[in-house]
């Protein structure tokens, strides 16, 4: 296996001296011809190696399938109609076997698997998904075989579709990687084709679909003849790729420039610089496919063209050649999977976890015996019970009860925190249920019920008639928590009812409607003992209660004398001030006034006792039905519901048995998921086999070795922190071009050429202040002139403090992500 690398910088090594001398009498340049045997270099000889096994797991997992559900590492051509990127891929693969033709060749997109076989002698071939059990090994019937696949599909017409074409090419002469042959963007449908009238936005969006993707390696393929600021391919590339750390560019039809024009400054990145740089390639003319020009003779072809060429035989390794474009893919490809596998690895547990529940929750598939229906039906009904005590008793009936489980409360914590609610107000240690009477309408009371016996006797009707009015505001609390909990239930059972009968909805509806009669039942009993025990707090008084038949019972209160009715005299002989003051009065009228004011003392003290009576019992009153009622409520409804619903719906199976055995079946839609959901976990478990099958995989994608590598993985950590939104699609289609840095604008076309030239005669017609605020360059660099003034895209201001810049002799520094020197470069490639 012999591969196109870049020897280390000032040194021979690796290249014989007779292969020098050879070398230098065809006049090619030896340090461009750099030709390692890799077997003979351990130390290269085991980074390819580990490149290969990654390589060849991720092929491994194409092979499984992973893909449908997963995105792998690849790599995908994107440019515009005859750009060259299908002869681009054949330089690759090193094979002739790509349809050619006038207009739109490549109608759908071509996913080639490319296999290395190590035996350079051993024979290639092809194989097809969409032609299972044939192997080619005739590239010409290759050629044919894509050609009825695409009309297949596509029509005869030029239409484009996107569905893929999945070729597994194997030969000694391509590397091991993956590359898609993207259908070029086309702006204008071709006449008498089935090609739509937008079929600009039909080929971007298709490669959208393709380099938008985070994992895909973007292979920019731009021919030399047009000016790469207008390339649509790279503007399309830089939207997608913002950072720049997937995109390769390709230099195409580099050998049919003007004439003293070359594309040293573009493959040098002074133009529109790219982080992985570009490399121009040399392919076969239209008269070379005529004459039958193989790609091995077009490869030889390249090498003599780019070694004794002037200029780029001076360039040193790293810029142009088919070899160098191999190498760079591999060695970028390798790094993306080193980046990607971790993530691929979470991913695939995550889905296999996701797939692992949605099948559990579907179910197994229905049975066709009757029986076992029946006992299926059981089986439900039996899971249904059981989650329901479950949720009141508080364990998680499923993964995504777990999740809300901490959100908030529910099953019996919820019914619990509703008892607790219960009277709450009531409870209060100032609340006073005698507020409500005023002392006027409680000596009144007791005058009423007085009737005509002996006044100082108070009756007990008079506590009765006013405690029951109290009493009977307790009922709706009590009635309105009932329906509360029953209401709760209700939901409860109707959310459970369709996690566990999901698969069935008529049969859960009948279901459903017995568990509700149930639970109406229940509730009905629930309610008369809340309603009989309020009505015996009301119409019976009694009570046990310690406090209130040590302190409340006495027949005749104490009658404990006020201070402001005490005397004002200092003996028994002395008179009040106020009987001083008052006119004396027959004796009739001071009799009454005693009379009245004693009858006034003595009721005064029965309201304040009987007040106190009143609250007091009223307390012990909400105090014994604050926990009967919640106690009610959970024996006769809660708890009978659960131990009666199993019974009850048993027997509704048993009546409606018939029932189960004509409609118990499953709608198509579940059995199609079922089935799809199996093939996708037998896949994931697949490839999780294939990941963990090696121990040294872990190793291998836990090592940080290079620039790339590194840049991934911080460009990763960065997006996380930030946060920031994925463009649309609409505005990935825009058809804006975004700003792109340069250097130094070049056009190609010789308007471009007389426009600059006629703007380069009129700045050096006017004298050039000493001192400008703003003056624009109009002196000419590389023979290509800058112009003092023009459209928006060719200016190139210099502010007032800096100098003249004096034409760069090299690209700048980090121009590209693994530097211009080639020392830089040899640490990457």
């Amino acid at each position: 296996f012999f591969l196109m690398i870049r020897r280390p910088p000032r040194s021979t090594q690796g290249v014989s001296s007779a292969a020098s001398d050879v070398y230098k009498r065809q006049g090619i340049n030896a340090e461009y011809m750099g030709i390692i045997d890799l077997r003979k270099m351990s130390e290269e000889g085991m980074i390819w190696q580990q490149l290969r096994k990654l390589i060849s797991i991720v092929d491994e997992l194409s092979d499984i399938g992973l893909q449908n559900y997963i995105q792998l590492p690849r790599i995908a051509t994107l440019g515009t109609q005859s750009s060259g990127k299908s002869s681009v891929l054949e330089h690759i693969v090193g094979i002739d076997f790509l349809p050619r033709g006038d207009g739109v060749v490549t109608r759908r997109p071509l996913e080639l698997r490319l296999v290395h076989l190590m035996d350079p002698n051993q024979k290639p071939w092809a194989v097809f998904d969409e032609i299972p059990g044939q192997k080619f090994t005739d590239f010409l019937v290759v050629r044919q075989k894509i050609d009825e696949v695409t009309d297949k599909v596509a029509g005869q017409q030029k239409n484009i579709v996107d569905k893929p074409i999945v070729l597994h090419v194997y030969s000694p002469t391509c590397p091991d990687m993956t590359l898609i042959d993207l259908p070029g963007i086309t702006r204008i449908p071709l006449r008498g084709s089935d090609q739509p009238s937008n079929i600009e936005e039909i080929t971007k969006r298709m490669a959208l679909k393709y380099v938008s993707d985070r994992r895909t390696i973007i292979l920019c393929v731009i021919p030399a003849n047009i000016d790469l600021t207008t390339s649509e391919a790279l503007q399309l590339s830089k939207k997608v790729d913002e950072s720049g750390l997937r995109t390769i560019g390709v230099i195409t039809k580099i050998d049919i420039m003007d004439k003293g024009t070359n594309a040293k400054k573009s493959l040098m990145g002074q133009e529109v610089p790219l982080r992985l740089g570009y490399v121009g390639v040399k392919l076969r003319s239209q008269q070379d496919i005529i004459d039958k020009k193989n790609v091995q003779q077009a490869l030889e072809d390249e090498r003599q063209y780019f070694a004794k060429h002037a200029v780029y035989s001076t360039m040193g390794f790293g810029y142009v050649g088919t070899s160098t474009l191999s190498n760079k893919l591999t060695k970028i490809l390798y790094t993306h999977i080193k980046h990607n596998l971790p993530e691929i690895i979470k991913e695939i547990n995550e889905r296999i976890k996701e797939v692992s529940e949605r099948l559990t929750e579907l179910g197994t598939p229905m049975p066709e015996e009757p029986s076992e229906k029946l006992q299926m039906a059981w089986s439900m009904v039996m899971e249904f019970c059981s989650n329901f005590k479950n949720a009141i008793a508080g364990k998680a009936i499923s993964h995504k009860d777990r999740k809300e489980r901490g959100k908030h409360m529910q099953g019996g914590a919820q019914i619990k925190m509703m008892y607790y609610h219960l009277y709450k107000e009531y409870s209060k240690s100032d609340f006073k249920v005698t507020e409500a009477y005023d002392d006027e309408l409680m000596s009144n009371a007791i005058l009423t019920h007085e009737g005509d016996s002996m006044p100082g006797f108070p009756s007990a009707d008079v506590f009765v008639s006013l405690i029951q009015p109290q009493i009977e505001k307790l009922k709706l609390p009590a009635i309105d928590l009932l329906q509360e909990v029953y209401n709760y239930l209700e939901d409860l059972a109707g959310t459970i009812q369709q996690h566990c009968f999901a698969r069935f909805p008529a049969f859960g509806e009948e279901i459903m409607e017995k568990i509700l009669e149930v639970m109406q039942e229940e509730r009905e009993k629930a309610r008369y003992l809340v309603e009989s025990i309020i009505d015996s707090e009301q119409t019976y008084m009694f009570t046990n209660d310690p406090e209130y038949l040590i302190n409340r019972t006495d027949i005749v209160p104490e009658n404990k004398p006020e201070k402001k009715e005490e005397k004002t005299g200092a003996g028994p002989g002395e008179v009040k001030k106020e009987e001083q003051k008052a006119p004396l009065a027959p004796a009739k009228e001071k009799h009454k006034d005693k009379e009245k004011a004693s009858l006034k003392k003595s009721s005064k003290i029965f309201v304040l006792e009987l007040r106190t009576r009143l609250d007091t019992y009223f307390r012990i009153v909400v105090r014994n039905i604050r926990d009967s009622i919640p106690k009610i409520i959970g024996n006769f409804l809660v708890r009978s519901v659960q131990n009666k619903l199993q019974i009850e719906l048993f027997k509704r199976l048993g009546e409606m048995r018939d029932a189960v055995n004509r409609g118990f079946g499953e709608p198509p839609g579940i059995i199609q998921e079922r089935k799809a959901l199996n093939v996708q976990l037998e896949t994931l478990r697949k490839a999780d086999r294939c990941l963990t099958r090696d121990p040294e995989i872990a190793s291998l994608i836990g090592s940080s070795d290079d620039d790339l590598l590194y840049e991934l993985r911080k460009e990763t950590a960065e997006e996380k922190l930030s946060g920031k939104p994925k463009k649309s699609e609409r505005e990935l289609l825009d058809l804006t071009p975004p700003e792109m840095p340069q250097e130094s604008p070049k056009t190609a076309t010789e308007s471009h050429k007389e426009k600059d030239e006629q703007q380069r005669k009129e700045a050096a017609a006017v004298p050039k202040p000493q001192h400008p605020p703003m003056q624009p360059q109009p002196q000419a660099q590389n023979g290509v002139p800058k112009p003092a003034q023009g459209p928006p895209q060719h200016p190139v201001p210099v502010p007032q403090q800096q100098p003249q810049a004096s034409p760069p002799k090299q690209p700048p520094a980090k121009t590209n992500l693994f530097g211009s020197t080639a020392k830089k470069q040899n640490n990457i490639y």
